[in-house]
């Protein structure tokens, strides 16, 4: 019930009291009178008697109630007056005041404020404040904040809203300074304020704001983690740092977060041992809690984390309610732990294993420390080396009776490396130890030294062993392990030097490139012991001819280089003449003479080439020129070969492109039956190539540079496709025509070059029906294993083969036979010569025929050009014709017009020769 009513209902209580106890005393009085008074005055005047009465004793009870209430009033005035003292006095002590806010009839919110922080605000005076006065002191970052408790004290007046909370903000004070203030509003005091004002408290919290402040830095400097673990409730309450140790955000953990959560990231070892420690401290009422242990990083790694807690709210019975503590990520501190105890476990095992003998003397020379090492070094007697000083160990320094300097380390600070000092042996020889010994000062402690220890005898030993195999091996790698001549490396070394002592001198420095002819067909054919033998006696006889101040070197399988002084009048080939004085005379091998040749080419110095590497470059291009030109010959270098040369690279690049791009085209040439009225046998396949930097260089000068630069292999290949394209084409049409495709030796030579082949075969859908191979005779003659790996898996998948250019080589005929070849073409260095008045080329191919009719082969001759050779070749039995009499080479579209009809296959027109030809 309100106090006003409680006020007013006490009030009508004493009143109605009043009445009823006077109408009762009238009542009662009236009727004793009337019993006791005789006659009518009599009544009257005890009835004045009684009012009289009436009146005395209610004065009488009014007099006792005022002055009881006075005295209640007057004494809860003077408690009040002491309450209100004593909180003015509080609030002056805690630096704080008293305000009370109220509304004005226009609505504005007005306030007032009593004591020390009113005054040291300035907010002390006549009349009311408003809220301008108090914005006007508010912090700038305060003044939303202001702005909204203003609101709510508003809307506490007006009834809108039941409470409204602390607001904590700065207020400038009179001195300038701004003060922290907490606001605090009695809501519940209003409500029972007659005329609705606001009561409330102000409080200067500066210090503790400061303070508050200062521990958050200290927190925040020392990274360090805060929790707040509440037992009642199992709650746990953490701060920023807490959650960035395990790479959290304080938003992304549970809310609200437990103590299990809390337990879900600690490593369950760790948990474990944690809480039987804990379970024996809360036991007996310990609550201060330091404690290591990991908990789970958001990556998935430990984290560890040191904790120091205790209980700040303990419940009267003693047991913690409130756990508080803070926690520090010592994972840095726990590696260098480790890495302190494994560099600690390392260096004792590496005292103990160390095969270096480690001492540590005191400071008067005597051993306290010794490792195994060093008792096996230096104790020979056993007796242990623990006590006894350094001069009795019997180690000798220098002159006789000069032991180790211990003075020089321990008193005179030095640090010595690598001392070597001579321990005598039973036997009367001396082993040498190396010492390295430094002193060591202790803390506080005086200096001590010590000292490491290597028996070297051995490693002495071994360093001059190791020093002669040195100088083999620095021999070894200069010169030429077969010959022992100066090796590439070796006589480069002192091309530059030569070439400068020349230029000084006004001379001219000659270099040659000698390489021995067919040396590769020695070494198939005698095997390659013997054709070392044959470099060694080369290499003896070179080196009978050099000159002191000439060099010589092996730089490859078969190649020297010659380098010699010469004057501007010597001619240049005088240099090549002496060397080829080395093979005028054959060489004696197992009493069998051997010849050879060589082919050489020569560079000088200064007028080939300015360096060391251009005169190497010119007459290695020079040597090659001469084994071009067939060799047995020297070369000398000219800017004409070099042109040559440039010129055969820019080719060479341009095949590269054109092979890349596809740029050849099919050209064929026919070739007719001789013996069947020049009917059309089949045709030769033959390449153009269509790459417009190639215009006008035809095959004869671009596949010699294509085989030089290895790009006839593609080229070969590539002749296939377009073969296989072509015949397609013709297969269309119902026709069938034998093609011969040459490969090159170059090509043969390349490994796995005959299953390439047959891949392009199989992908073109071209058949022994189809495609007929012609290989050089030089290409079967000089058959080294890659080739014939390559013709025996032609000749396994059923390909006929035809010998190119017979006569022109070795003419071998074991080869003829073990190849199973089916043609064999004459070349037309001999066609041409046919009917001539020497005659000698007429017995050439007449024996060719014949010896061609007797293994039951095809002939082919080719380069006829005129009707007396086709008539001498029909009359002596050649089976096959081609020459530009029968028709050039062309485009594989004009031969389809100049050639309409079909013919047979390879193999139809290889068993009808042979049938005509009775084999």
């Amino acid at each position: 019930m309100p106090a006003r009513l409680v006020q007013h209902v006490t009030a009508f209580r004493i009143a109605a009291a009043y009445a009823l106890v006077g109408v009762l005393y009238i009542l009662t009085s009236d009727r004793l009178l009337a019993l006791v008074a005789g006659d009518l005055p009599q009544y009257q005047s005890y009835q004045t008697l009684k009012g009289w009465g009436f009146i005395a004793l209610t004065s009488l009870g009014l007099w006792l109630m005022l002055r009881f209430a006075f005295r209640r009033l007057e004494h809860t005035l003077r408690a009040v007056t002491r309450a209100e003292d004593r909180l003015r006095g509080a609030l002056d002590a805690a630096g704080g005041c008293a305000w009370e806010t109220r509304m004005t009839a226009a609505g504005e919110v007005v306030f007032r404020a009593s004591g020390s922080l009113a005054r040291a605000l300035g907010f002390v005076g006549e009349g009311p404040l408003h809220q301008a006065d108090l914005q006007g002191r508010v912090h700038p970052e305060d003044l939303a904040a202001c702005d909204a408790h203003f609101t709510a004290q508003r809307a506490v007046m007006l009834g809108q809203i039941d409470s409204v909370p602390p607001l904590l903000l700065r207020l400038r004070a009179e001195d300038g300074q701004y003060r922290w203030i907490k606001i605090v509003a009695d809501v519940d005091g209003h409500r029972r304020d007659p005329e609705g004002s606001l009561f409330g408290f102000a409080l200067d919290v500066t210090d503790l704001q400061q303070a508050h402040h200062s521990l958050a830095d200290v927190i925040a400097g020392g990274e360090v983690g805060t929790w707040r673990h509440d037992t009642r409730t199992d709650r746990l309450t953490v701060n920023d740092r807490w959650a960035a140790m395990l790479g959290r955000r304080l938003q992304d953990l549970p809310q609200p977060l437990t103590i299990d959560d809390w337990r879900a990231l600690v490593h369950p070892e760790d948990l474990a041992q944690m809480t039987r420690s804990q379970a024996r401290k809360f036991l007996s009422r310990d609550y201060f809690c330091t404690e290591e242990f990991r908990m789970r990083h958001a990556d998935g790694h430990w984290v560890w984390i040191l904790s120091r807690g205790r209980a700040v709210e303990v419940s009267p019975t003693g047991e913690a309610e409130v756990l508080s503590g803070v926690h520090v990520d010592i994972s840095r501190r726990k590696e260098l732990e480790a890495e302190l105890i494994a560099k600690s476990d390392f260096l004792q095992r590496l005292t103990e294993t160390s095969v270096s003998g480690i001492l540590a003397f005191d400071p008067s020379g005597a051993i306290v420390f010794a490792n195994m090492e060093a008792e096996q070094i230096l104790d020979a007697a056993g007796a242990g080396l623990v006590g006894r000083d350094h001069s009795a160990l019997g180690w000798l320094y220098g002159s006789p009776g000069c032991g180790f300097p211990f003075e020089r380390v321990a008193r005179g600070g030095e640090t010595l490396h690598d001392l070597r000092l001579t321990l005598p042996r039973a036997d009367g020889t001396e082993r040498v130890i190396s010492v390295n010994a430094a002193p060591m000062a202790a803390r506080g402690g005086p200096v001590q030294v010590v000292c490491s220890v290597s028996d070297i005898t051995q490693r002495l030993q071994d360093e001059r062993r190791l020093a002669e195999a040195a100088e083999e091996a620095s021999h070894a790698a200069t010169h030429d392990a077969l010959t022992g001549l100066p090796n590439r490396e070796s006589f480069r070394a002192q091309v530059a030097p030569a070439q400068a002592r020349a230029r000084g001198a006004g001379e001219l420095l000659q270099q040659v490139f000698l390489s021995i002819d067919q040396f590769q067909q020695i070494k198939d054919r005698f095997g390659p012991q013997l054709g070392d033998r044959v470099i060694c006696k080369v290499a003896e006889r070179l080196e009978a001819l050099r000159e002191p101040d000439q060099l010589l070197a092996r730089v490859g399988a078969e190649e020297f280089t010659f380098l010699r002084r010469c004057r501007i009048a010597e001619e240049p080939e005088g240099a090549t003449r002496m060397l080829s004085a080395v093979f005028a005379e054959p060489f004696d091998i197992d009493g069998q003479p051997l010849y050879l040749s060589a082919s050489m080419g020569l560079s000088q110095f200064p007028m080939d080439a300015q360096s060391p590497e251009e005169m190497w470059l010119n007459a290695d291009l020079a040597m090659y020129e001469a084994k071009a030109l067939g060799g047995n010959r020297s070369v000398p270098f000219t800017p004409k070969l070099r042109d040559r040369l440039a010129r055969e690279a820019t080719i060479g690049q341009s095949l590269q492109r054109a092979i890349r791009d596809g740029a050849f085209a099919l050209y064929l040439q026919p070739k007719v039956n001789l013996l069947e009225g020049d009917s059309l046998s089949g045709a030769e396949a033959l390449v153009r190539c269509t790459d417009p930097a190639l215009a006008g260089i035809g095959p004869d000068l671009f596949m010699p540079i294509a085989e030089k630069t290895g790009l006839v292999r593609d080229i070969d290949l590539l002749m296939i496709d377009l073969v296989g394209a072509f015949l397609a084409e013709l297969r269309g049409r119902g026709q069938r025509l034998c093609v011969s495709v040459n490969l090159s030796p170059e090509s043969l030579r390349r490994a796995r070059f005959g299953q390439a082949v047959l891949a392009h075969l199989a992908a073109a859908a071209l058949g022994p029906e189809d495609v007929l191979f012609e290989i050089t005779e030089g290409a079967v003659v000089d058959l080294n294993s890659e080739a014939r790996d390559s013709i025996e898996a032609l000749l396994a998948a059923g390909f006929e083969l035809s010998a190119d250019d017979f006569g022109t080589g070795y003419s071998s005929l074991s080869y003829l036979q073990k190849l199973q070849l089916k043609e064999l073409k004459i070349d037309r260095s001999f066609v041409s010569r046919i009917a001539l008045d020497d005659g000698a080329s007429d017995a050439i191919v007449r024996a060719t025929l014949a010896m061609a009719a007797a293994l039951g082969l095809r002939t082919v001759a080719e380069g006829i050009d005129t009707p007396e050779q086709v008539a001498w070749l029909r009359q002596h039995g050649c089976d096959v014709g081609q020459g530009y009499f029968f028709g050039k080479p062309m485009p594989a579209s004009a031969f389809l017009d100049a050639y309409p009809g079909g013919t047979a296959t390879c193999a139809a027109t290889c068993a009808a020769t042979c049938a005509a030809a009775g084999g």
